[in-house]
Order: structure tokens, then C-alpha cells, then sequence
């Protein structure tokens, strides 16, 4: 009788045991299927378990720079020359300035207030600790997406790399142009302050708790700096290119299709692999609407390009859903380029730009929903229902961002100022290690590689610099 009893006690755990594998097994599948398939619906029980990860969190980012605004409206006059009559005046125009890659400090401060706000933050950070070090930046090793480089004299280097496949040495590379874009194009190129930093080109910063040049940060991430992404070089991707072509595109396009033939409908285009459990909610929100144009591109289908719509297509709606991905998403600054309505979800990852947002009032320039989109409906109705707020908020937009905020000289100059400001708390670097031969010899060796050359380097060459240029 006591054997059997045992036995049932054990028979009991076994079941029990198993039980909770399977069940655990299930619930590992489940997740799998739910963040790796791309269709369109999900079992109930796959919706429920999906986990929300870095895509779906419980807080956003909130910015107020109505000052900024209401400056760039009404900006100073700055005298051409301070020995010239008054009526020799400067102030930026959209159609002589957008290209001008060499404005000077003065005339970037007047024409672009608050786009210089998160290199302040960052600046008023670091100095309330020590300078950056040389130490410092040797402490930590390279991870996938970084660059070591340092501007001396007015020249960029390049230092070391960890790029572990061809595009992470793309996106590396439309940084480091950009950076040198900014650095050339200046007519005082002695303004320049040598600086050494480690920039990285990864969407997930892999070490936010170092101070290191990034594309993305999030609100709690005060060591990062943040940098234009590579995307204002060029990305090579269909339909985009070089930013400023598809700018240009995207004027081309609405001067043939202007606001009132747009579609009234909400486009947007992605891959919902990228954030799971966000952009399936974009989908889910906007599935069956009449004034729905939202789906997924599963990239290598053999419907692909029916599926796709570059930047310049979605120009033809009137309203532009966004939706960020791994951590922030390129696609943002492309939307922007077309007068039309963006709907964004409250964002959690910063960009260099974001300070200029306004979701409400006269400056308002795009509409923000909450980050299951559960009242994208009636941001929608509303905006249907009042045109002449759609119209007004997407002339915001074009007049902030592609005319002013997201033009080259704008990028250019937020670099410069960056420079600056990482020159206020870091280190100064040096051009020549000294390298002992023998014991009376002495003998110095230039650090990294001129920009110029490094880019005609191999592919292979690239990668790992120097140790794969040995």
C-alpha cells in the first residue's frame, strides 16, 4: 500500500513536470512564430504572449521647444559684413541656403534654433563629471556598427572599425562622409578643434552607459551624443539615394500632384518583424478602415514590388503613419519630406531633430496617437472631418522639417556644433604615438588613416581597420 501511494506521488510529479515543459515549450513557439512570421493576423493566444520588448515600453519621449519655432519664424537679420550698411542683411532662405554646406557658426545659430538642443544636454551632462579621456575611450572594446576617428588640423581620420558585414560599412561609411562634408565645406576650417570619439552605427546602442557618438538614445541615456544618421549621405536602398534627391523628388512630385489630389487615405509601408508587437497594432488599428492604405513589405517575395512604395510615392497621400522599429526608424525624416499629415505613436527613441516636434497648436506638424495606436481611429475622423487642420498641420511640416530642420545645411551645421561642444569636454588628441626602437632610438608613427584614403581601401580592408589592412 505504501509502494503504491509513492507511486502515485510520483506519477503526480512526472505529470506535473511535463506538463509545465510542454507548456513552456508552447509558450517559446509561440513567441518565435509571433516576432518572426510575417502574416498579417496571429492566433489569440500568439497576441497575448507576444512579448512588447524595447517597442512597446510604458513611456515616450516629450519635448517642448515652442521657443524654437517661434524663432525660426521670426529670426534675426545678421549684417553680411560688419562694416557694410545696415540693408546688407543676412537671414536664411529656403531656396539660396538649403545646399550651403559652409554656413558659418553665427548664421547656423540664427537659422536652425533648437536643433542644437540634445548637443547642449549632453554637453551640460558631461561637464558636471570629468573630461572624456583618451583612457576612457580605450577602456571599452569595439562593438559591431563602431568607428574610432579624430579631426586634426581640419583633416578626419580614421582610427579603428569593427564593421561586421557590408551593411554595417555602408552606413559607416555615409557617416564618415557626412562628417567630412561638414568639415570641408566650412570657410574657416581652422574653426575646427581636434577631437577624438567613437561613433556608432548599430539602431541599439550596444554600451549607452559610455560616452559615444549614436544615432538614437533614449531618455535615460545621458552619456550618449547624438548624430545625424546616414541616411542624410545617401542609403542604398530602392527608390532613395542620396537625401537630397529625394527631397528634390519629393517637391517634383507635388508640384504635378498638389495637396488637394492627394488620396485621403493613411499609407504606410514596413517590415512588422522589425517591432512586433507595435507595428502589428498599426495594422490591427487601421485593418478594414476606409481610409486605410497600411501593410507590410515581406521583402524577397515575388510580389515585393507591388507590396513596396518608396518615399516619393507616399507623397501621393494625404496622411503618413509612422511607426519605430528595432529602436528608432530611418523612415521618419523621408516621410517628412512630403506635405502631408504624419501620424507617429508617442516615441520612445530621441533623434538629433526631434526637439522641433509640436503635436498641438498653431505651430502643430504632426499628430501624435498613443504607441498601441488604440485612438488612431479617431485621430483620423478628426483630421477627415476638419481639412483645413490637415492642410495647416502638413504646411507646418514641410516649412519645419524638409525646408528648414532636415535641409544639408542644417546637418552640416548641427556637425560643426557638435565638434564643438565634444571639444569643450574631452580630451586633446595627438597625431603621433611615440614608438621605442632599441634602446637609443626614437621614432614616431601617425596614427589612423586620412578619410581619403581609407575610403579607397577594399572592402575587406574596411572592416576591421587596421588590423584587416595588415
Amino acid at each position: 500500500m505504501f509502494l503504491r501511494r509513492r507511486c502515485g506521488v510520483v506519477d503526480a510529479l512526472t505529470y506535473v513536470f511535463i506538463s509545465t515543459c510542454g507548456l513552456f515549450i508552447l509558450l517559446i513557439c509561440s513567441i518565435l512564430y509571433g516576432t518572426r512570421t510575417e502574416s498579417s493576423t496571429l492566433p489569440p493566444l500568439v497576441k497575448e504572449v507576444l512579448p512588447a520588448g524595447r517597442c512597446l515600453c510604458q513611456y515616450s519621449t516629450h519635448f517642448s521647444c515652442d521657443t524654437c519655432l517661434d524663432c525660426a519664424a521670426s529670426q534675426t537679420f545678421i549684417p553680411l559684413n560688419q562694416t557694410s550698411d545696415d540693408d546688407e542683411r543676412w537671414i536664411f532662405s529656403y531656396r539660396r541656403d538649403a545646399n550651403n554646406y559652409g554656413l558659418d557658426e553665427e548664421q547656423c545659430q540664427a537659422a536652425f534654433p533648437g536643433l542644437f538642443e540634445d548637443i547642449e544636454r549632453a554637453r551640460k551632462f558631461r561637464g558636471k563629471h570629468n573630461k572624456v579621456t583618451e583612457q576612457e575611450l580605450s577602456s571599452f572594446d569595439l562593438t559591431k556598427g563602431m568607428v574610432r576617428a579624430m579631426v586634426y588640423d581640419g583633416e578626419l581620420y580614421v582610427l579603428q572599425t569593427m564593421l561586421v558585414d557590408n551593411v554595417n560599412r555602408q552606413k559607416a561609411i555615409g557617416a564618415l562622409a557626412a562628417l567630412h562634408r561638414a568639415i570641408v565645406a566650412t570657410h574657416h576650417r581652422e574653426s575646427i578643434p581636434n577631437i577624438e570619439f567613437v561613433f556608432s552605427v548599430e539602431d541599439l546602442p550596444a554600451q549607452p552607459t559610455k560616452p559615444l557618438w549614436v544615432l538614437a538614445r533614449r531618455a535615460q541615456d545621458d552619456n550618449l551624443w547624438l548624430i545625424p544618421d546616414f541616411g542624410f549621405w545617401s542609403w542604398e536602398m530602392p527608390q532613395i539615394g542620396t537625401f537630397s534627391e529625394v527631397a528634390a523628388e519629393a517637391i517634383e512630385r507635388e508640384a504635378i500632384e498638389p495637396w488637394d489630389q492627394k488620396q485621403e487615405k493613411l499609407v504606410w509601408r514596413g517590415k512588422i518583424n522589425f517591432a512586433p508587437k507595435l507595428r502589428r497594432s498599426l495594422i490591427e488599428a487601421a485593418r478594414g478602415k476606409p481610409w486605410s492604405d497600411v501593410g507590410q513589405v515581406r521583402w524577397g517575395e515575388p510580389d515585393f514590388r507591388e507590396q513596396f512604395l518608396g518615399p516619393v510615392d507616399q507623397c501621393n497621400y494625404m496622411f503618413i503613419a509612422h511607426a519605430e522599429g528595432r529602436s528608432y526608424s530611418g523612415a521618419l525624416k523621408y516621410r517628412q519630406l512630403c506635405r502631408s499629415v504624419i501620424i507617429a505613436h508617442k516615441l520612445q527613441w530621441i533623434q538629433h531633430y526631434h526637439y522641433l516636434f509640436k503635436s498641438n497648436g498653431t505651430n502643430q506638424n504632426f499628430v501624435e496617437v498613443e504607441r498601441d495606436f488604440s485612438d488612431l481611429d479617431e485621430a483620423m475622423q478628426d483630421l477627415l472631418a476638419h481639412p483645413e487642420k490637415a492642410k495647416r498641420i502638413a504646411d507646418n511640416s514641410v516649412r519645419v522639417f524638409r525646408e528648414r530642420y532636415l535641409t544639408p545645411a542644417a546637418e552640416a551645421c548641427y556637425w560643426r556644433a557638435l565638434f564643438k561642444a565634444w571639444k569643450e569636454v574631452s580630451f586633446e588628441p595627438i597625431l603621433y604615438n611615440g614608438v621605442e626602437v632599441g634602446e637609443k632610438h626614437k621614432r614616431t608613427q601617425k596614427r589612423g588613416v586620412r578619410y581619403e584614403t581609407f575610403i579607397l581601401y577594399e572592402q575587406a580592408q574596411q572592416m576591421e581597420y587596421p588590423k584587416s589592412a595588415e
